[in-house]
C-alpha cells in the first residue's frame, strides 16, 4: 500500500483488556469510582449523563479500571463505540462490553483513534467478532489486528505543525539569533558591582553584546517588566485541605517543553508528594520551570494549563503565572523569546542545581508588539496546542 504501512496493535499498545464482571453493588450518590457503560460513550466522548457509581474498587480486577489516554472501544461489533479517557474518568471502571486499549503512548493514542473511526478500521474489527447471537470482538486476535498507518497523513500533521511553529519564530527579532552571544573569559565590571550577585556568569553576561542589545531595546522599543502585567502566584495549597486525598499532580515528566503543553497528570495519594505539591492551577495558567538544567535555554519548561487540567496541583518545580493583561497565549510567545530566555539566563543561580528566583522572574523584560501581530501570535499558539 503506498505512503502506508501495517503494525500489529499489541506492538502498539501496553496492554489490551476488558471489564469486569464483578461490579453489580452500585450507589445512588456520585463517588470517586465511575462505571462506564456503552450508554456512556456517545459520540466519541464519556457523558456523564446515567452514569452508574461504585462505592470503591473493592473486589474490582485492575484490568478493569481505565487511565487517561485510554482508548476504549466497544466489544459488541453490531453498537461500534470509540471514546478517549480523560482526566474526569481517570481511575474509572468498565462494563464487560468495553475493550480498553493502553497505547505507548499519545501519538499512538491518535494514530488508534483515527483508524478505529475510519471505515476500514469498522471492516477489520468485524472479521475480529466471535459468531453468536451477539457477535463480539475476540480479545485473543486483536492483539494480531494489523492497524494501518497512514504515513501521508502522519507527515501533513507534523508538517502542519512545524509550519505554525516556523511562523511563530519568525516573529521573533532576528537581531538575537545573529549576534554573538559568546560570553567574555575577560572583562571589566567597573561600578556596575552586586553585593547579591558574586557569580561571575552574571557579569559575563552583563558585559556582553546580546546585553547591550537587549538594553537598547528596552530604552526604544516597548517592553515592559513581566510583574507589570501578570501575577506570579505565591500562595500555596494548605496540606490539610488535601489529607488523605488523591490529586492530580503536575511535575516536569507531565509536559512537553516543545510544544508548550501538558500531556499527562499523576494521579496519587497527597501524602507521597505533599512536599513538592504546592499550587493548584486555573485555565490559562502558565507554567515555567524555575530550577534545573534548561533554564534559559530553547527548551525550558514551559507549558499552558487548558481547561482539562484546572484543578491540578503544580510542582514546586514551576512557576504558575497568571497573566492579568495579555492573554496567556501572547505570554507564552514571550517566554520563549530569545531576549527573555537571555535574560533568564542572566537571572539564574546555582552550581549544583541552577534556579531562577520568583524576583528576578518579576524583572523580566517583555515585549510589547503592536495588536495586529499581537492577535496574529496568539491564534498561531492557539492553533499549535490544538495539534
Amino acid at each position: 500500500m503506498e505512503n502506508k504501512k501495517t503494525i500489529p496493535l499489541r506492538m502498539l499498545c501496553k496492554e489490551i483488556t476488558d471489564g469486569t464482571r464483578n461490579a453489580t453493588e452500585f450507589v445512588d450518590y456520585k463517588t470517586n469510582v465511575p462505571y462506564i457503560r456503552l450508554s456512556n460513550i456517545k459520540g466519541g466522548k464519556l457523558v456523564q449523563k446515567e452514569m452508574k457509581y461504585l462505592f470503591d474498587l473493592d473486589g474490582i480486577e485492575e484490568k478493569a479500571i481505565v487511565r487517561k489516554g485510554d482508548v476504549l472501544i466497544s466489544k459488541i461489533i453490531s453498537l461500534p463505540k470509540l471514546a478517549l479517557v480523560d482526566e474526569t474518568y481517570d481511575g474509572a471502571v468498565i462494563s464487560p462490553d468495553i475493550i480498553k486499549i493502553r497505547p505507548n503512548d499519545q501519538q499512538t493514542q491518535e494514530k488508534l483513534k483515527r483508524f478505529f473511526s475510519s471505515d476500514i478500521g469498522m471492516l477489520s474489527l468485524k472479521k475480529m467478532a466471535v459468531p453468536s447471537i451477539l457477535p463480539k470482538i475476540s480479545l485473543k486476535q486483536l492483539g494480531d489486528l494489523e492497524i494501518i498507518i497512514d504515513e501521508e497523513t502522519e507527515g501533513d500533521i507534523r508538517s502542519e505543525q512545524t509550519d505554525l511553529k516556523q511562523k511563530l519564530y519568525s516573529l521573533y527579532e532576528l537581531e538575537f539569533n545573529h549576534i554573538n552571544k559568546s560570553l567574555s573569559t575577560e572583562f571589566w565590571v567597573k561600578g556596575q558591582f552586586l553585593a547579591e550577585r558574586l557569580d561571575v556568569d552574571y557579569y559575563r553576561y552583563y558585559t556582553s553584546d546580546a546585553f547591550k542589545l537587549l538594553k537598547h531595546k528596552i530604552k526604544n522599543e516597548q517592553w515592559t517588566q513581566l510583574k507589570d502585567i501578570c501575577e506570579i502566584v505565591t500562595y500555596t495549597v494548605s496540606p490539610k485541605d488535601f489529607h488523605n486525598k488523591e490529586i492530580r499532580y503536575i511535575g516536569f515528566k507531565n509536559i512537553d517543553a516543545n510544544a508548550c503543553r501538558i500531556v499527562s497528570a499523576e494521579t496519587i495519594s497527597f501524602e507521597k508528594v505533599k512536599s513538592r505539591a504546592r499550587y493548584e492551577l486555573k485555565e490559562n495558567d502558565v507554567l515555567l520551570g524555575v530550577v534545573g538544567p534548561h533554564i534559559g535555554e530553547e527548551n525550558h519548561p514551559l507549558a499552558f494549563v487548558t481547561k482539562e487540567y484546572e484543578g491540578a496541583l503544580a510542582s514546586s518545580a514551576f512557576a504558575v503565572i497568571r497573566s492579568t493583561k495579555l492573554s496567556a497565549y501572547y505570554l507564552l510567545w514571550c517566554l520563549k523569546h530569545p531576549g527573555v530566555l537571555f535574560q533568564m539566563k542572566m537571572g539564574r543561580r546555582g552550581q549544583l542545581q541552577l534556579m531562577i528566583s520568583t524576583e528576578s522572574l518579576k524583572d523580566l523584560y517583555i515585549p510589547i508588539l503592536e495588536q495586529s501581530k499581537i492577535r496574529l501570535i496568539e491564534s498561531l499558539f492557539a492553533n499549535s496546542l490544538k495539534g
